[in-house]
């Protein structure tokens, strides 16, 4: 696994949001948790609804990466993004945790832990 090399191209698929270029981070049954009290998203398929239907209310996207480190097959992240909401014009910011689980060099569980604010 290379954890730059992961945040880098997560980063880049984000700020330009890119369904293709997230979905080549996954394994195809892997499985994406951005809330804890719900099911996961499953499948690669899942994966591009989420991202097609998340980041299509986001433009001028900045994503930043804090500390992180990897425990065997897992990476652990602090994350920051900034992003106008599309319909409400809102400058908002997210701050948060993901922590994702390799199979090789792929995802095959990822999970995260954010909070937003309005800027």
């Amino acid at each position: 696994m290379n954890a730059r090399k992961f945040l880098e191209t997560y980063a880049r698929a984000w700020e330009s949001r890119d369904a293709e270029l997230v979905l080549t981070l996954f394994t195809e049954q892997a499985t994406y948790q951005e809330d804890p009290f719900e099911e996961p998203i499953r499948r690669r398929e899942g994966i591009r609804a989420y991202w097609e239907g998340t980041t299509g209310k986001q433009k001028d996207i900045r994503v930043s990466w804090g500390e992180h480190g990897v425990v065997g097959n897992t990476l652990i992240a602090e994350w920051r993004a900034c992003y106008t909401h599309i319909r409400s014009g809102e400058r908002r910011e997210l701050r948060g945790i993901l922590l994702a689980e390799f199979e090789g060099e792929r995802v095959r569980a990822f999970r995260e832990y954010w909070h937003r604010r309005v800027l």
